[in-house]
């Protein structure tokens, strides 16, 4: 599974990149087998006029299964994507069903008894 980095009036240093590789594998490392790939863009919404313009937007790629798509905006871009990453392994979780026990048979046997 590869992760792609994209960056749009974001300044994109190596030791961003491996930031967001290392926060987005962590998060998704447990359901590889389930994605195809993921693709996490970055950028500056607002560009120079400030705010909360820093926007992460992920795009995962699953096996028979609808792509996962969500964005999140916050006021620093580390922010935003701690925040992407909890939400991608949030996600994962209820769509691939893993973290859920099985459920036990719960079904108790009667004994049949015949009318008088």
């Amino acid at each position: 599974m590869r992760i792609d980095l994209q960056c749009n009036g974001v300044e994109a240093p190596a030791t961003l990149r491996d930031y967001v590789v290392r926060r987005m594998g962590f998060a998704i490392g447990r359901f590889r087998d389930h994605i195809q790939w993921a693709r996490v863009k970055l950028a500056d919404v607002n560009g120079p006029r400030g705010g909360v313009d820093k926007r992460c937007v992920v795009q995962l790629r699953l096996r028979n299964r609808p792509d996962v798509i969500f964005a999140i905006t916050e006021m620093e871009l580390r922010s935003a994507i701690d925040r992407a990453a909890e939400r991608v392994a949030h996600v994962l979780v209820r769509r691939l069903g893993r973290g859920r026990r099985p459920m036990r048979d719960t079904a108790v046997l009667a004994e049949v008894v015949p009318a008088t």
